[in-house]
């Protein structure tokens, strides 16, 4: 509803309605669950903490992706190196092991430089257009295209080197499938 020009949506409306968007920008930046976890609450903290007026629900959208962005790059520039004893104890609290698809294709995306899995993650996984990718990252879109397309070459070769068995197996079939039903190949 607009009151005044503005838009005004609810606090809880906005949680659902930004919250899985929120926190898997924020896991593909950090692939950890735990710091995923903070930069969502920090997100939703800066927020919540000034009165911001939107005039459309793609600004707001656009202003948390931002933020998101932004908190994710804060909190890797702090980061300590450390080495994870254990990739499958974070996926165990989260709620059970990945799939083979699903760790192939997180496999890949997590294979590439920050700023082509970045457009990747906006590109297929928040579907934003080019334009709007652009404009978030303030590139020109030639440089949003190209990044795409590189990305999506350097996936395609870490799917094809990184099989997860000698012969192709079933499941390595369906992540492709999937990454190609997805336009990401």
């Amino acid at each position: 509803m607009k009151k005044n020009g503005v838009l005004q949506v609810s606090a809880e409306e906005v949680v659902r309605m930004y919250a899985d968007m929120i926190y898997g920008i924020a896991y593909r930046y950090t692939a950890r669950f735990a710091d995923a976890e903070d930069i969502f609450s920090n997100v939703f903290l800066i927020y919540f903490k000034k009165d911001r007026e939107f005039e459309s629900e793609e600004h707001r959208k656009a202003w948390l992706i931002r933020v998101t962005i932004n908190c994710a790059k804060d909190l890797l520039a702090k980061r300590k190196p450390y080495v994870e004893l254990n990739d499958e104890l974070d996926a165990a609290e989260d709620g059970g092991i990945p799939t083979p698809e699903a760790m192939t294709l997180e496999d890949a995306i997590a294979s590439l430089p920050e700023q082509q899995r970045q457009v990747v993650s906006l590109f297929y996984l928040e579907d934003l257009s080019i334009r709007e990718i652009s404009e978030l990252l303030q590139q020109s879109e030639g440089t949003v295209k190209s990044s795409l397309s590189r990305a999506r070459e350097k996936m395609r070769r870490f799917m094809e080197d990184n099989p997860s068995g000698a012969t192709e197996k079933v499941s390595d079939r369906t992540a492709r499938n999937e990454v190609i039903s997805r336009g990401c190949l």
